[in-house]
Order: structure tokens, then sequence, then C-alpha cells
């Protein structure tokens, strides 16, 4: 458990590294490493990963959190809770991932590597209905404060104007900008805004993980409609919209082609 730094120089340790050093400090006369492997099993030492952690500066932090976890405890009364969040930049990449194969160089797949992305960025804005669980939301080509006004708009316009809609977002400039407050508080919509350096207390970003594993890792996109029907591809599964199998599958392709269409004029 001693810090390889001052015992031997390096960040980490590796098996390996640790037998050399108790061969050579005569701690042991020879062990080899699956049994040293097993030693430190037996005394509950494991391999883990090391993680990040953030200090919030946000002076209002407590009313904050307070309030987000009341609003996830107990839904408002005909009230309906909605995390909201940008999903992106989307670049035209290949994403490495992982996939069965055989044992072997040449079992796995490859992707080409690029170093120049011409073809701009999209934006996904998604919403998280945590009533229904459902994750829907629309691509853009911005995402300042009028494309995010349009988008609320456009979630407005997914439920009866008498239900009030409970908001919870980051505290990303457009956000906050006065014409989209005036229009939320016109409309019925209520804005929960998570703490600085807390956007983790958006449901939504832990929907986000299962989207770019399952629709953009282990990826080469040609164009962005390619990558954005990958990705309705996988919410219309997610979304329960259909089933893993040939036709319906076959069937969503012709269906996201389509939508796709209509948010390509849309957006145009």
């Amino acid at each position: 458990m001693s810090s390889p730094q001052s015992l031997i120089g390096t960040t980490q340790w590796s098996l390996s590294k640790l037998r050399e050093y108790l061969v050579r400090q005569k701690i042991i006369p020879g062990v080899s490493l699956s049994w040293l492997k097993e030693l430190l099993q037996r005394h509950g030492i494991r391999w883990r990963r090391t993680k990040t952690w953030k200090e919030w500066k946000d002076l209002e932090f407590w009313p904050k959190y307070c309030r987000i976890r009341c609003l996830y405890a107990r839904r408002p009364p005909g009230g309906r809770r909605i995390g909201v969040d940008e999903f992106g930049p989307l670049n035209l990449q290949p994403r490495h991932g992982s996939c069965w194969a055989r044992k072997g160089k040449k079992g796995a797949e490859r992707h080409r590597a690029t170093y120049s992305r011409t073809d701009g960025v999209r934006h996904y804005l998604a919403a998280y209905d945590l009533e229904t669980g459902k994750l829907f939301g629309q691509f853009k080509r911005t995402k300042g404060w009028k494309d995010f006004l349009q988008f609320l708009k456009w979630i407005r316009r997914r439920y009866p104007a008498s239900e009030p809609l409970h908001i919870v977002l980051d505290n990303y400039r457009p956000h906050a900008k006065a014409e989209v407050l005036s229009w939320a508080k016109a409309n019925r919509v209520k804005f929960c805004f998570t703490p600085t350096n807390a956007s983790w207390l958006n449901r939504i970003e832990s929907q986000f993980t299962a989207l770019k594993k399952f629709a953009l890792e282990n990826s080469d996109f040609q164009s962005h409609q390619e990558q954005q029907a990958a990705i309705c591809s996988y919410l219309a599964w997610r979304n329960r919209r259909r089933s893993i199998a040939v036709e319906p599958w076959r069937q969503s392709i012709h269906q996201s082609r389509s939508h796709l269409r209509q948010v390509a004029n849309h957006a145009a």
C-alpha cells in the first residue's frame, strides 16, 4: 500500500514491478505473479481506478441541491419533471470501442485515424422525461439561446398547455438568457438550475453514457445524417418503439430517414 513514487520513482505499481522490488529488497526470496496476485486479493487489495472530484464554489449549492432532490423525490401535483442538456459536439470521427472477436491481432475491428474534420459539428439537444423514462431530442447545428428556445417550444408542444413543466438544467449561459426566462415564465415552464460544477445532479447525464456506448463507440460514420440515424435507431430501441430484431430494425431505418429529412428541413 506504500506509494511507488517514494520507493521506485513511478506513479503506480504493477505486479512485475512489485515482485522485483520485494526480491531486490530481500523481503522475500521469490514469488510467482499469480501467487502474488492471490496474496493481494486475500488481504482485500484489488486493482482500482482513480477518480477525479470537484469542489463546488456555488454559494447557493445546498438550496439548489435540496430543491432538485425534493423535485426528484416527489412529483409536483399535475406537473412533469424533465431533465434537459446538450449532448455533443458530435464530430465525424472514428471512435474506438469494444467488439467480440477471435484471438489474434487481426480479430478485432480496425478504424482509420483522422486529423482533419471539415464537416462541422452537430449538437443533440436532449430531454429526459422522468415520468415515462423516455429520452428524446433534436439535432442542431448550433446551440445558442435561439436554438435552445426553439427546443423548449418543441418540448412544450409535446405536453398539454395546462401541465406545468419542471425542467432541470445546468448553468450554460443560453439557458438563462432573458428572452428564454421570459418565455418560460409565460408558458408554465419552471427551471431548476443545478449548482455550479454539479451537473451530475441532472439525471439526464447518466443517460448519455449508454447513448455514447451503443450509438457512437466502435463507429466511423461518413456523414452527419448517418451518425444521426444511428442515434435515432438506438433511441427507438431504448424508448421501446422497436425490439432487437431484423424487421423492426429495418422499419426503424425508414422511419429514421423520414424523421431526419423533416429535421433537416426544419433546421434549414
